[in-house]
């Protein structure tokens, strides 16, 4: 029997994909309103310090935001088209309305009329025209570009308004749109650089935004100072400064949190949060986060290539007592691509999916050939069945992951070795198939679309299925999940998705986490209550906070 979502998770779906049942207008607010727990006199001034440990920023260019801490960084600076609250709920931002029509296939969006660039110049349709023209010209390389294919075509009629024809009805098309990646670009600043050097620009101190605050001065490695614009048409930020600064290791960051160096994080591991959340001078952050764990196998090895392998892995896999010893009980084991967030997608039947069976395991790799050798390594033909394995260099938690992951796998046979990798080394050999078996997490869309790491349509470089996984059902059920537009028939679509999951086992789906995160009280206005799932939604409401005196 199917598990079916509750009425409360669909009413929230509701929300969320409203706008794709018919056509009319939506809210035409324009923003957080009253966001913070006051307790001062809001006022001008101040600097929000944010610091990271492992999630070291690249780019300057919304067009290139392919990691979560880049798309949590560059959001002060750039708008997209909508945004989401806390809740998930899209909302309008540089358009201040949009229609849609019955058949669900097009979209008017009627943009603001005083939104302008930090250079003053005004901000109309030409800049999104440019950007769509940009991202989907394969010299570009884009990261997200397969996020287009499903639009027909695009117009701008006049300055003011947007006119996107879709092939087909698609749901998560309103959230999709306003992320990040596919923010406008100033076309009279870019449009006449080729796009194959767009990615090689010099912008470490000159950044033309659109967002509310500006660049002042980047340095690679090390940290980023943005500086507020009081010109931004949602209002005058109340902090002037924002200093993000990259550390060399989640322990140095947790330092810089407890000694006052830093106000906050992209997000905490369990062990910082464990020993900062009884500090009395922060300001404590627990929702289900729009994430997850998992370990990303390369398909086009030729043991991870091997459905029996994956399988036996996931079975050898002991993520309970991962959970308990690395995570403290609060991470929860999912073999899932749908977040614990997004409740009304998410299948109760993922909980006890690959329960840990190292005899199961060992018996499905005996069947598969492997088989165990007097040194305690499986052969066959041979071969050693060994696995390199990548790692983010610093990521603390992350090693200690794979250690277990390690001792699980020893003991059915399979040896893993890791390779510490630099971020943005790590990332550039995903991207290019140049790995066997990496970790890492995944996730914070705002919708459980998993078209960008599910579907053949977005292999690399098209899209972020770097396990280069591929199967026509998988495709024709992620095609029938976006252009549903009741939330319910939706949902099934989902579960179904992550019935093959189980069965085609693309990624080693591994913990459902919490977003863990403390803000000092030294800043003011922020309201537990109002933080969401991830970075992006609990900084919706930064431009109301403020420092105090």
């Amino acid at each position: 029997m199917r598990h079916a979502p509750s009425a409360a998770a669909i009413a929230l779906a509701a929300i969320i994909a409203s706008s794709c049942s018919g056509g009319g207008n939506t809210s035409s607010s324009t923003g957080p309103q009253g966001g913070g727990l006051v307790a001062g006199k809001p006022h001008y001034g101040g600097e929000l310090r944010v610091g990271s440990g492992a999630a070291n920023i690249k780019t300057m260019l919304s067009l290139y935001a392919d990691t979560q801490g880049a798309a949590d960084m560059l959001g002060f600076m750039y708008d997209g088209l909508t945004n989401q609250d806390e809740n998930f709920k899209v909302v309008p931002w540089l358009a201040q309305s949009w229609t849609i029509s019955p058949d669900g296939r097009t979209y008017v969006f009627h943009l603001r009329h005083d939104a302008k660039w930090s250079d003053g110049v005004p901000l109309t349709s030409a800049d999104f025209m440019f950007e769509h023209a940009l991202e989907t010209n394969p010299a570009s390389n884009a990261p997200y570009a397969s996020d287009w294919a499903t639009v027909q075509s695009m117009s701008a009629p006049d300055k003011w308004t947007l006119v996107y024809h879709l092939y087909q009805p698609n749901a998560p098309f309103l959230s999709t749109i306003g992320s990040l990646p596919h923010a406008p670009l100033p076309v009279h600043i870019y449009g006449n650089v080729a796009p194959g050097q767009m990615q090689h620009l010099d912008l470490t101190k000159h950044l033309i935004t659109s967002g509310g605050y500006m660049l002042q001065e980047w340095k690679p490695d090390d940290h980023v100072i943005m500086v507020s614009n009081h010109n931004w048409w949602h209002g005058r930020p109340y902090i002037d400064r924002i200093y993000y600064k990259e550390y060399l290791s989640d322990p140095a960051t947790q330092v810089a949190l407890q000694n006052g160096d830093v106000d906050t994080e992209f997000q905490l591991g369990t062990p910082d949060w464990l020993a900062l959340k009884n500090d009395p001078k922060f300001i404590l952050i627990h929702n289900p986060a729009d994430t997850w764990d998992w370990w990303v196998p390369n398909l086009t090895t030729p043991i991870l290539g091997d459905l029996h392998v994956r399988q036996a892995m996931m079975y050898g896999y002991d993520r309970v007592t991962e959970a308990q010893k690395l995570f403290h009980g609060e991470d929860i084991p999912a073999f899932s691509p749908i977040p614990l967030a997004q409740k009304w997608a998410f299948d109760p039947a993922t909980l006890t999916a690959y329960p840990y069976d190292p005899p199961k395991a060992g018996q499905i790799l005996d069947a598969d050939g492997w088989k165990m050798g007097q040194d305690g390594w499986r052969y066959k033909d041979g071969k050693r069945l060994e696995i390199q394995t990548n790692l983010i260099a610093g990521n603390a938690v992350g090693d200690k992951d794979f250690e277990l992951l390690q001792a699980d796998m020893k003991a059915i046979g399979i040896k893993l070795d890791a390779h510490q990798i630099e971020f943005n080394v790590y990332f550039d050999q995903e991207a290019k198939g140049q790995f066997e078996l990496d970790g890492g997490g995944f996730g914070g869309g705002g919708d459980p679309d998993v078209y960008q790491f599910l579907s053949s349509k977005s292999l690399p470089p098209n899209g972020l299925n770097y396990a280069h996984y591929s199967n026509p059902k998988m495709d024709a059920l992620i095609e029938q999940a976006r252009e549903a537009t009741d939330p319910a028939i939706r949902a099934k679509y989902y579960y179904q998705i992550q019935e093959l999951c189980i069965q085609d086992v693309p990624y080693l789906f591994d913990v459902a986490p919490y977003y863990r995160n403390v803000i000092n009280k030294r800043v003011q206005g922020v309201d537990p209550a109002k933080t969401g799932s991830y970075f992006s939604q609990t900084m919706y409401y930064e431009p109301e906070w403020w420092i105090a005196q």
